[in-house]
């Protein structure tokens, strides 16, 4: 394997891999702990026979794909070796950006692949074609924007006028301070982050009629929204250590400045709330439904304090979350209830905050 080829590899594909280890098995977890064999082949079945169920399946992929897209032109505008990739002729480079990228959406093409398999069986000719069509389409997409991309070396975000306009006549409230941001700075990311969690979510409330279910599978549900916002929370502790600098030195109590977080967390999971109260199942009462929601507030709250007691940066803390993401779901299959979870996450928050707000510092990456 030559270095043209294996430093690509390594900086964008085995990277991509790692900092998202934690949401590929949270998502194998459900698939295979609540799915058997036959339900699987029976929802690939049911999608290659409804173009509707199948046009889910389509935005799914198409969401995960976007997601490895804006994580790929991160890394070639900012990083300078692959910038060298301007230097290898265009056919070959062309080549090698869309193996690269191929690999990325390896998790896509062995889901369409299973469903192929399926379609075989039923001779579902139209739908197989669709989704050979789609995968094609989705491996390709990558090229144009990361060929933009390595011709545009750290672009320069415009806001635009009507933005100026509306800062300079409108204040922003302190809670407000981290959503502006990342509707402004990080747009991507939180479509990405909520698209995800919102289907995750949208998903568990829709299985729920097709077969007798309790609580756990919300709870599974909330646990994998939570690692969805992973890259959220870690937005969150960048944007305070980096840019609130001053806000240390408010004279705030610490039960404040927790309230003031909590409140905050519970905005940016705000979503799912609404979700779970106006879908929830049935047979599942409000205080419950209450308690799934307050157990991903407190996931979130959970992922920020860890962040202020020990500094990582975006990489090492995706690979952190994979052993909590086990120990959760142990403890939701062995039927701890929700509220218990909840309740004790946020008084080992409380605790961490407590103990290291003001020990906490912004490490600079060398």
């Amino acid at each position: 394997m030559t270095a043209r080829w294996a430093v690509p590899e390594k900086l964008l594909v085995r990277q991509f891999f790692l900092q998202n280890t934690g949401l590929f098995l949270v998502v194998l977890m459900l698939s295979f702990g609540f799915l058997s064999s036959v339900e699987h082949i029976a929802l690939a079945t049911y999608a290659l026979h409804d173009p509707a169920f199948l046009a889910i399946y389509v935005l799914i992929w198409a969401i995960y794909a976007v997601y490895a897209l804006r994580f790929s032109l991160q890394l070639f505008q900012t990083n300078d070796l692959l910038q060298f990739f301007r230097l290898v002729p265009p056919m070959k480079r062309i080549l090698m950006l869309y193996l690269l990228h191929l690999q990325l959406l390896t998790p896509v093409i062995f889901y369409a692949g299973f469903m192929l398999w399926v379609g075989s069986k039923q001779q579902t000719t139209l739908a197989n074609g669709l989704v050979i069509l789609v995968v094609g389409l989705l491996s390709l997409l990558p090229l144009p924007f990361v060929e933009r991309a390595l011709r545009n070396p750290n672009p320069e975000q415009f806001t635009g006028n009507l933005g100026a306009w509306l800062r300079q006549r409108l204040s922003t409230p302190y809670g407000l301070f981290f959503i502006r941001y990342l509707f402004r700075d990080q747009p991507a990311t939180l479509f990405l982050s909520k698209t995800g969690s919102c289907l995750v979510m949208i998903g568990v409330l829709a299985l729920y009629p097709t077969d007798d279910y309790d609580i756990r599978l919300l709870s599974l549900g909330m646990l994998l929204s939570a690692v969805f916002h992973a890259g959220i929370v870690f937005e969150f502790y960048q944007f305070e250590a980096t840019q609130l600098l001053l806000l240390r030195n408010l004279p705030l109590s610490l039960t404040r400045r927790l309230l003031n977080y909590i409140g905050i967390v519970a905005l940016i999971i705000s979503p799912e709330a609404v979700l779970l109260l106006y879908n929830h199942p049935g047979d599942v009462s409000i205080p419950d439904v209450t308690g799934v929601w307050a157990f991903g507030l407190s996931l979130l709250l959970l992922q920020y304090v860890t962040l202020l007691s020990r500094h990582h940066d975006r990489d090492r803390f995706m690979g952190r979350l994979f052993w909590p993401i086990i120990g959760y779901f142990l403890l939701i299959m062995y039927h701890l209830p929700a509220w218990g979870l909840s309740i004790a996450g946020l008084a080992v928050a409380a605790i961490l905050f407590f103990r290291t707000y003001y020990r906490s510092f912004w490490e600079t990456e060398k």
